[in-house]
């Protein structure tokens, strides 16, 4: 189990680009569609990476992806950038935003994260 705020922290000690943003309380458990608006602010706020344009899901790739309306963008933004990948349920690929992430998994991401911002 991670927390929304330790998340954040993996990622800058530096919060202030979270200002202005509701990601929930720092004492959250980070659930994957929170993970995805996580990432993508601090892709847009801190290293000014561009949105993709080109390749982006959409919900007839992955059925899930608008039970969070405010979340689909950025879901869309971090799989499209290949941070974070939708999971394979059966015969249909689903983002499963209201799950946990595991610690294994932030690591990941957080590297592949490290890599886009080792490029500016």
């Amino acid at each position: 189990m991670i927390l929304t705020g330790e998340f954040i922290k993996m990622l800058s000690e530096d919060t202030s680009w979270t200002t202005g943003e509701d990601f929930g309380s720092d004492e959250d458990v980070l659930l994957r569609k929170n993970c995805a608006r996580i990432i993508h602010r601090y892709l847009q706020r801190v290293i000014s990476e561009p949105d993709e344009t080109e390749g982006l899901p959409s919900p007839a790739d992955i059925p899930d992806m608008n039970d969070c309306r405010i979340c689909a963008p950025h879901i869309a933004q971090v799989i499209a950038k290949k941070i974070m990948e939708p999971e394979s349920r059966g015969t249909i690929m689903l983002f499963c935003g209201n799950e946990e992430v595991r610690r294994e998994d932030v690591l990941l991401y957080v590297r592949k994260v490290r890599r886009g911002d080792d490029e500016q």
